[in-house]
């Protein structure tokens, strides 16, 4: 390892310990990001907690730099707010909550304004369901402390620093009956916490970077698909459907294209270029044969490939289902 390597692998676990220590102790109350998650995670992450490894670590930091650079865009464009408000439950103070930025109209407004921050690779078309259990998390408590006068409204909002993008999700207001199967969620993981029962589980997107995966019981064969994962593999198998018809039309457009052409060409026409390349034969290495006549020799020329994961989705109808 590198005297560079070795440093940042010191350097980055402080720095995200610093720039979370605003949250207190983690372990002592439930957060709204707990709640809007998997219980058993939450309950266990309190119990025993677990340390980050740096690819983790600098997704969070992605997560903090992207929260001041648009702090700073919300300042410069002259917009009245304060980041990071804690705002806890006035008879269960064991849930809280921090809300990335609480926006004003001014000091004396009765409206108030959150916006829960997410940086992400890739915007989804829709938020996924525990951002907007955190937002209301946030909303409902915020309500709890507040004159009841005060209107509340909420934003999610999503950006890709990778991509250069961003986008919001407006329009959310607190919800009475959201807000309290949040709060007898929290209290819950609060009991799991203290082991007073045994936490439920709730598969999501975020069940690969779960510490306590391994033996979750969620993750036993056969498992259902939480929600997000099913309209997931339900887009994908929508979009190959359209990329296969695609590829056919392609196909035959191309073949248009080189009966036009009929060998080498170059052309080009209000705004097209059609450019038509001979590649030359070539000669690959028949590894089987390689293998079966030549064992000495394949073992000297070959070299470790690692494996990967590979998608398989399509249709698929229970057993129980098509016996009807």
């Amino acid at each position: 390892m590198s005297k560079l390597a070795a440093f940042l692998g010191r350097a980055i676990p402080t720095h995200q310990q610093k720039q979370s220590s605003h949250l207190g102790d983690r372990t002592g109350y439930v957060g709204a990001s707990d709640i809007a998650g998997c219980p058993r995670k939450a309950a266990l992450g309190k119990q025993n907690p677990t340390g980050h490894d740096i690819k983790t670590l600098l997704r969070f930091s992605r997560g903090h730099a992207a929260q001041a650079m648009y702090a700073e865009f919300f300042r410069t464009g002259g917009a009245l707010f304060e980041e990071e408000v804690e705002v806890r439950h006035p008879d269960i103070p064991e849930i809280r909550c921090h809300i990335d930025f609480l926006f004003y109209a001014n000091r004396q407004t009765k409206r108030l304004h959150i916006v829960e921050m997410k940086s992400t690779d890739g915007i989804p078309d829709e938020p996924y369901s525990s951002w907007v259990d955190q937002l209301h998390v946030q909303m409902g408590l915020l309500h709890l402390t507040l004159d009841p006068a005060v209107e509340i409204g909420g934003s999610i909002l999503v950006v890709d620093l990778n991509a250069g993008e961003y986008k919001e999700f407006n329009s959310y207001s607190p919800n009475k009956l959201v807000f309290k199967q949040l709060v007898e969620k929290g209290q819950h993981i609060l009991a799991a916490a203290r082991g007073e029962c045994t936490p439920r589980t709730e598969p999501g997107i975020l069940c690969g970077f779960c510490p306590y995966r391994p033996d979750c019981p969620s993750h036993a064969v056969g498992v259902d698909l939480p929600p997000e994962i099913h309209q997931a593999g339900k887009a994908y198998l929508e979009l190959n459907d359209q990329k296969k018809v695609i590829d056919a039309r392609l196909e035959v457009l191309k073949n248009d294209i080189l009966t036009f052409v009929d060998g080498t060409f170059k052309g080009a026409s209000d705004g097209i270029l059609v450019n038509v390349i001979s590649v030359a034969d070539s000669v690959i290495v028949d590894s089987r044969k390689l293998k079966s006549s030549y064992p000495d020799i394949y073992d000297q020329v070959t070299k470790p490939k690692s494996g990967f994961l590979k998608l398989e989705i399509k249709p698929f109808m229970p057993l129980a289902a098509q016996a009807a």
